[in-house]
């Protein structure tokens, strides 16, 4: 069985997929949208969609389910470590820049304030881990984007909140699909 999940390796999303749907493949398409439309279209048999941090607020993914016609199977909490990372090469002093996913940026504010950076928005954390190529940039992202893209951590836990968490979404089609077989299971055989 398989997950459709917004991003790449090392984003949060990827890391949902890992913890609460343990035997299933994880499978990276570019938008939230693209993770609704998978399902619909019986590409990946479940979506892992982050609905909202407790910092930043809702992220829009529940309109797009209930307009996808999708349904929620189960609803888990992750703690979310963000972590401001940069090349090897980089000084935290030198960052100028640092670019995230907004709702990343938002869980970060009071960081990014005190650092007196500028932001940059982008689709997502991993994604812009795996772009970073200037040194005077940072990224805000995972300690597994870190490990995969070769960065450096310049400063742990940027996250403005020592509890910082998301609440993701499993989700399935829905009973105007006509959800059958393994894809239609229980939440409590979802595994996790």
């Amino acid at each position: 069985m398989s997950v459709a999940y917004q991003g790449t390796e090392g984003a949060f999303s990827h890391q949902a997929c890992l913890r609460f749907l343990p035997g299933h493949q994880a499978v990276a398409v570019p938008t939230f949208v693209d993770v609704v439309t998978a399902v619909n279209r019986g590409e990946a048999d479940f979506g892992m969609l982050p609905l909202a941090n407790n910092e930043a607020g809702e992220t829009g993914a529940r309109g797009l389910i209930e307009k996808g016609g999708l349904e929620i199977v189960e609803e888990r909490e992750l703690p979310v470590r963000m972590h401001l990372l940069g090349l090897p090469t980089a000084r935290i002093e030198k960052i100028r820049t640092v670019v995230s996913h907004p709702v990343a940026l938002r869980q970060c504010a009071e960081t990014l304030a005190e650092l007196e950076v500028e932001t940059e928005e982008t689709s997502n954390t991993a994604l812009a881990a795996a772009a970073l190529t200037n040194p005077n940039r940072a990224v805000l992202a995972s300690e597994e984007a870190a490990r995969l893209y070769g960065l450096t951590i310049l400063k742990r836990d940027v996250h403005d909140r020592p509890d910082n968490s998301t609440r993701f979404a499993i989700v399935r089609r829905g009973a105007r699909w006509g959800a059958t077989g393994s894809a239609a299971c229980s939440a409590s055989r979802l595994g996790g």
